[in-house]
C-alpha cells in the first residue's frame, strides 16, 4: 500500500459507519441519540462501552479506551493501521494507492491458500469416484446436499500428500500450506506430507467470512483422534473463534440467545432443521473469549452437550466461565443420556428440540442437581458437610440477590437445614469477594471540582465550534488548564485545528493523537459533550480566568511578605500595584 494521504483517510471515515462496524461484533442498543454495549475491548458484566454516531467515535467508561472506527478495528482485530484501512476502503469502495505492503500480502497469501484449499476438498466430495465413501457417511447423518454445500463441507483424501501435490507445487506453495498448517514437513528425509488425510473436510470461518483453520473427522471409526483441528496460527486461534458464528449472528441477536455445542455436526444439524443460532467450540472446552463473544450478542445462552462424563465436564467448565459474565445460562438436557442434538434432532425433529429449550434447567438448579445426583434423604451429617464446602464454591458468586435466595431455598430444602443458618454459614466464605464486588460496582470518579469542569467545558465548546479557536485561544491559553492531560488537549486542538483552517471533525483530531492517555480523555470528552456544566461558556471562561488571576494575587501575596521582611518598601509598591491591577480585571469579568 502506498502513501495515503489523509484526504483519503478523512473520505474512507466519512463512507463508514462506526455503528454498522461496530455492531457487527456486539450488540448495540439505542441510547438516546448513541448507543450502549459490552465493551468488547474488556470483560465486563455492565454496559459501559458508548458509541457516539453523529461525531463517529466510541469511548468505554470501563477500560478507557477510545478512539475511531480505524482504532476499534486496530483493537479489537489487532489489525495495523494499514490493515485497517484497506479493509475499510474495501468495504466503501474508496481506491487507495497500490505498493505492496509485505507483510499484510503474507498474510493474504495465507488465507488464500485455505481457501484453495477448502475448494480442493469440496471437489473430492464430490468427485464421482473418490467422494463415494464420504459422500454414503454424510447420507447417513441425513445432511442435505444443499447444507453439505452450505458449510462448504469437502474430503481430504486416503493419501499422504495429494494436497500439497496440488498446492505445493513450488518451495512457496509448501511454505504456504506449512504456514496455514496444512502441511507438515517429513521427519523422514525431505518434503511434507498433508496434516489432513482420510477426513471429512469442515471450513472453519472467521468473523470476515474467511476459511481461517478447519476441523477434519476421521471417515473410519478405529481412527484417532474423532477430530482434528488446525494448529494455532496468524489465522487460526482456536480460543477467540466459534465454528457458525459469524453466520449464526444475526439468528442470535433476532432471538437474543445462543445455544452452544460440541461438536461441528450437532451444529450442522440444528442448522439444517432450521435452528440457526447455534455456534460450536473448536474441540476444546469454551474459553472466556468466547464467552464473552456471545454475551455481547445475547443475553441467554444455552449449553447443550453430550451427557457422558465428558460433556458434563465441559457443562460444568462453561458455566464456571459464565459467573463473569452477564448472560443468562441454561443448561439442555436430553431425556436419553445417550443422546446428542444431532442425534436428537434428527430422530424427534426441530419441535421436540425447541421443547427442550423451553425446560432447559438454569445453572443453579443443574449445579445443585449435579452434586447431589444419587443421594438420597435423610443425609448424613458428613455427606452434609461436604455439600456446604461444595456450595460455598457456588453460592459466592451469584450476583442476583433473588437467584441468591432460591437457591439457598433450595439447598436448605435438601439438606433439611434452617435457611439461615445456611445463609449465615456461606457469608463467611462470601465477605472478601462480595466486598471486592461491591467496591467495583460501586466505584465512581471522585467528582470534578468546579475548575477542572469548566476546563473539560471550554475542551467540549472547542470540539463543539472550531470556529471560536481565534476567540478561545485570545482569552485562554495552556497556563489556565491545571489538569496535565486537558492542558495537553488542549494545545493539540488548538494546533491542529489551527494547521486545518478550524475544519476538523472530533474523530479526526482523535485519529492524530499517539498518546493513549490523551486519546482515552478526549474520546471521553466527545462521548459526554452532552454532559455539561450548570455554567454557559462564557461563564466557565470567566471562571478560568478568576481562578488564573487569583493564584496569581495568592502569588503576589507571598512577594510583598518577602519585600516586607527583607524591607524593600520600592519592591513592595510595585508589587502592590500589580495585586491593583488584577483586582481591577477580576472586577472587570463580572
Amino acid at each position: 500500500m502506498g502513501f495515503i494521504s489523509s484526504e483519503i483517510i478523512a473520505e474512507i471515515r466519512e463512507r463508514t459507519d462506526i455503528v454498522q462496524i461496530i455492531g457487527e461484533h456486539v450488540r448495540l442498543v439505542p441510547s438516546g441519540k448513541n448507543y450502549k454495549a459490552l465493551c468488547p475491548l474488556h470483560k465486563e458484566k455492565t454496559a459501559s462501552f458508548h458509541v457516539v454516531a453523529d461525531k463517529q467515535i466510541y469511548h468505554c467508561f470501563g477500560c478507557g479506551k477510545g478512539g475511531d472506527v480505524f482504532s476499534f478495528l486496530m483493537e479489537l482485530e489487532h489489525l495495523t493501521f494499514p490493515e485497517a484501512v484497506k479493509f475499510l476502503a474495501n468495504r466503501c469502495g474508496v481506491q487507495l494507492p497500490t505498493e505492496n505492503d509485505p507483510e499484510l500480502e503474507k498474510k493474504l497469501d495465507v488465507f488464500n491458500i485455505l481457501d484453495q484449499a477448502a475448494k480442493f476438498y469440496e471437489a473430492n466430495l464430490l468427485d464421482t469416484n473418490l467422494g463415494e465413501k464420504a459422500r454414503a457417511y454424510l447420507k447417513k447423518r441425513k445432511l442435505s446436499s444443499e447444507t453439505i454445500r452450505k458449510f462448504r463441507l469437502g474430503l481430504a483424501l486416503d493419501n499422504w500428500d495429494a494436497l500439497v501435490g496440488r498446492l505445493g507445487r513450488n518451495q512457496d506453495g509448501l511454505r504456504l500450506l506449512e504456514r496455514a498448517g496444512l502441511a507438515k514437513p517429513r521427519t523422514a528425509g525431505t518434503g511434507f506430507y498433508d496434516t489432513f488425510r482420510n477426513r471429512l473436510m469442515i471450513p472453519i470461518i472467521d468473523n470476515h467470512g474467511r476459511v481461517a483453520g478447519f476441523g477434519g473427522r476421521v471417515l473410519d471409526p478405529k481412527e484417532e483422534p474423532k477430530y482434528l483441528n488446525s494448529p494455532e496460527s496468524e489465522t487460526f486461534n482456536k480460543r477467540k473463534l466459534l465454528y457458525n458464528f459469524r453466520e449464526a449472528l444475526p439468528t442470535i441477536r433476532r432471538l437474543n440467545s445462543a445455544i452452544v455445542v460440541e461438536g461441528y455436526l450437532d451444529v450442522i444439524s440444528l442448522s439444517q432443521h432450521g435452528i440457526t443460532n447455534v455456534v460450536a467450540t473448536l474441540g476444546t472446552a469454551i474459553s472466556p473469549d468466547q464467552i464473552h463473544m456471545l454475551a455481547r450478542n445475547c443475553e441467554t445462552v444455552y449449553f447443550c452437550y453430550d451427557a457422558d462424563a465428558a460433556g458434563q465436564r465441559a457443562t460444568l467448565r462453561a458455566i464456571s466461565l459464565q459467573k463473569e459474565t452477564p448472560v443468562n445460562a441454561r443448561v439442555i438436557s436430553f431425556p436419553d443420556p445417550s443422546d446428542d442434538p444431532d442425534s436428537f434432532v434428527s430422530r424427534e425433529g426441530a419441535e421436540s428440540f425447541k421443547n427442550l429449550l423451553e425446560k432447559a434447567s438454569d445453572i443453579y438448579t443443574f449445579l445443585i442437581e449435579n452434586h447431589t445426583q444419587g443421594l438420597k434423604p435423610p443425609l448424613e451429617i458428613p455427606v452434609k458437610e461436604k455439600l456446604i464446602q461444595e456450595f460455598k464454591e457456588l453460592v459466592p458468586a451469584i450476583h442476583s440477590s433473588i437467584a441468591r435466595s432460591e437457591v439457598i431455598r433450595k439447598i436448605s430444602k435438601l439438606l433439611d437445614m434452617d435457611p439461615m443458618i445456611l445463609e449465615k454459614e456461606f457469608a463467611g466464605r462470601e465477605t472478601p469477594r462480595a466486598a471486592e464486588s461491591l467496591k467495583r460496582r460501586n466505584f465512581v470518579s471522585p467528582n470534578l471540582n468546579a475548575g477542572v469542569q469548566r476546563q473539560e467545558w471550554v475542551l467540549k465548546h472547542l470540539l463543539e465550534h472550531p470556529e471560536e479557536l481565534d476567540r478561545i485561544r485570545s482569552l485562554l491559553g495552556p497556563q489556565d488548564f491545571s489538569d496535565p492531560r486537558l492542558k495537553k488537549l488542549f494545545e493539540a486542538v488548538s494546533f491542529q485545528q489551527q494547521a486545518a483552517g478550524g475544519s476538523l471533525k472530533p474523530a479526526e483530531i482523535l485519529a492524530a493523537l499517539d498518546d493513549p492517555e490523551l486519546i482515552s480523555r478526549l474520546s471521553e470528552l466527545i462521548t459526554t459533550l452532552e454532559d455539561r456544566p450548570p455554567e454557559p461558556f462564557m461563564e466557565c471562561v470567566k471562571g478560568l480566568l478568576k481562578s488564573r488571576l487569583e493564584n496569581e494575587l495568592k502569588a503576589l501575596q507571598i512577594r510583598i511578605r518577602e519585600a516586607e521582611k527583607n524591607g524593600d518598601d520600592k519592591q513592595m509598591a510595585l508589587i502592590s500595584m500589580e495585586q491593583i491591577e488584577i483586582k481591577r480585571k477580576i472586577d472587570l469579568l463580572y
